[in-house]
């Protein structure tokens, strides 16, 4: 009797004279997928299975569409924001409350369309009942209903804001609740379960946002700094002056790390930042660039240029503030000078006294330049012999300047103004350039430098902030003043973190790991592990991105001020208790 295995695995047998085709027919009528089909009847079959599929899915409502999946998060906001009541409002709306249309049937639409977006749409309708939270806690706060709120901005502790939230909780719970039942009855226990566990919600809120808020200002802002140091940073910003994060929030911990493991991309850091620091201060005198011997001289030559320009189309006119400043000069030295340089300076009085007279009341502009430079070569040349005749001489020319700057014309007035500054903060810049070291070699100025010049001879215009450079020395010595190059705890540290204990933790992990192959093959490639880590993490560190999180301060500084702390937590205990109320049993 000839036996057959069939697909459920039992074993059927058959007479000996039953033909082969009854037997495959048999079978076929019960199991009729474990004979093969021909192609023309398999083809058939998937077309129908085909059908079959298309009938059972679910016709596209048009709502996977981008204005349906808008229209999705809208309708989950409307539901928060009206607590479970936005089907009925608008069903209401839709049918003039029953008097233009049955409200009825176009409830049980608006409410077949809700549980479609929750089974096809979750995350749309999730978004959108989560946005209208956060419009619904911001709205209650900024109403001032907001019980919790005002806890906070009255200083409360923290068990009494916890009361306050839960309370606040409770309501919000409850109208949910009441809002997503069905009839008196049922709404009633709905709003009484919103109510207990929107209390809940509400009580937790406060303990959740202050646990978290301190973790949070930790993880997303990992260093603090002071608004001294944030403004000193703006004023080296706004003049192009590139920062590391570790100046930019003060940690000298973040500082040694990136000079140790920051590498190349750190090293250039620093050297673009001097650069741009030192051309930050050539522009204030009309510059760019190093304050480089070229750079210098070609600034002077256009400070000159200009100068000899807005002469030309000028004079000088003699008034009885440039009589009385130049009188006043000579007075002032007449007691100390000897009698050689008392004879000098009347010479140099009458001179100019005779241009003017000559002139009838004005001198030519191209003369008051002449006579100008002359003074500063003669000042300058007495200047270390005999500081009381140089200062004599320069009273003498200061009065020629002011002179000449209360007699050009008003188009050039604006000019010339700009020109004397430029000229002054030249003369601060070639002080600030005579520093020692490699970087001012090359033409680079230090804060410090800077400092030191711009305060020389004017200590009062720099405290003050009444010189140009005030601003930016003091912001530059604040943030870019380097750090100790060596003998430090914390640069020892980084160093020995960056050589010796990822090298040695590295080889103690790599040969236990391959003791089995070879302690020793393990062990070095552990080491070696070990000492790439560092240069990895320090690559990392000096990225962009890792410069941004490492320098940001969106959770320090203040930033979780009360009215910040009351707008979460009104946030969390409206969101939260909605979804309460909404799903209480």
């Amino acid at each position: 009797m000839p036996q057959v295995r069939m697909p459920d695995g039992t074993v059927v047998g058959f007479p000996d004279d039953m033909p082969p085709e009854q037997i495959k027919s048999l079978i076929a009528t019960k199991f009729p997928d474990a004979v093969p089909r021909s192609p023309v009847v398999q083809q058939t079959a998937n077309e129908l299975s085909a059908i079959t599929r298309g009938i059972d899915k679910p016709m596209d409502d048009g709502r996977n569409s981008v204005l349906g999946k808008i229209d999705t998060a809208m309708r989950g906001a409307a539901d928060t924001l009206t607590f479970g009541t936005a089907d009925e409002i608008a069903a209401g709306l839709n049918t003039g409350f029953g008097y233009l249309g049955d409200y009825d049937k176009e409830l049980a639409s608006q409410r077949r369309t809700d549980t479609a977006d929750a089974e096809n749409r979750m995350g749309y309708r999730l978004g959108g009942q989560l946005g209208g939270g956060l419009v619904g806690g911001a709205g209650l706060v900024r109403a001032g209903l907001s019980p919790t709120a005002a806890a906070i901005n009255a200083g409360w502790r923290l068990p009494m804001v916890a009361g306050a939230s839960a309370l606040e909780g409770a309501a919000l719970g409850g109208l949910q609740g009441f809002g997503s039942g069905e009839g008196v009855e049922d709404r009633l226990e709905q709003a009484k379960s919103g109510a207990k566990f929107g209390g809940i919600v509400g009580a937790a809120a406060p303990v959740v946002v202050a646990g978290v808020s301190k973790a949070a200002q930790k993880v997303i802002s990992p260093f603090s700094t002071s608004p001294e140091r944030s403004a000193a940073v703006s004023v080296l910003e706004r003049e192009g002056v590139p920062l590391t994060a570790g100046q930019k929030v003060g940690s000298k911990a973040l500082r040694y790390a990136e000079s140790e493991i920051g590498g190349e991309r750190a090293a250039q850091i620093i050297d673009d930042q001097g650069r741009a620091f030192t051309d930050a201060a050539m522009r204030r005198a009309g510059g760019s660039g190093l304050a480089d011997p070229d750079n210098l001289a070609a600034l002077k030559t256009k400070l000159g240029s200009g100068f000899d320009y807005l002469s030309k189309r000028n004079s000088v006119r003699v008034d009885q503030t440039l009589v009385d400043d130049i009188n006043r000069a000579a007075d002032e030295y007449a007691a100390v000078l000897p009698v050689e340089q008392k004879k000098i300076f009347k010479s140099l009085a009458d001179d100019i006294a005779a241009r003017f007279k000559a002139g009838k009341g004005t001198m030519k502009g191209t003369d008051y330049q002449t006579i100008r430079s002359r003074l500063t070569r003669m000042a300058q040349n007495y200047r270390q012999r005999d500081g009381e005749f140089a200062d004599a001489i320069r009273g003498l020319r200061n009065a020629l300047d002011n002179g000449m700057e209360r007699s050009i014309s008003p188009i050039d007035k604006g000019a010339w103004a700009q020109l004397r500054r430029q000229y002054g903060n030249y003369k601060v810049l070639n002080k600030a350039a005579l520093g020692g070291g490699e970087e001012a070699g090359i033409g680079v100025i230090s804060p410090a430098r800077l400092r030191m010049a711009a305060s020389s001879g004017n200590r009062d215009g720099f405290a003050t902030g009444a010189s140009d450079f005030t601003k930016l020395a003091k912001a530059g010595q604040a943030v870019m003043t380097p750090l100790p190059n060596s003998g430090t705890a914390s640069r020892l540290a980084v160093q020995n973190l960056g050589a010796m204990a990822p090298s040695i933790i590295g080889a103690t992990a790599g040969g236990a790991y391959g003791a089995q192959d070879g302690g020793i093959a393990g062990a070095v490639s552990g080491a070696l592990a070990g000492f790439i880590a560092p240069r990895a993490v320090g690559r990392l560190m000096m990225t962009k991105t890792g410069q941004r999180y490492l320098a940001n301060q969106l959770l320090r500084s203040g930033a979780m001020t009360p009215e910040k702390r009351a707008l979460v937590n009104a946030v969390l205990t409206y969101s939260g208790s909605a979804a309460t109320g909404r799903l209480a049993p």
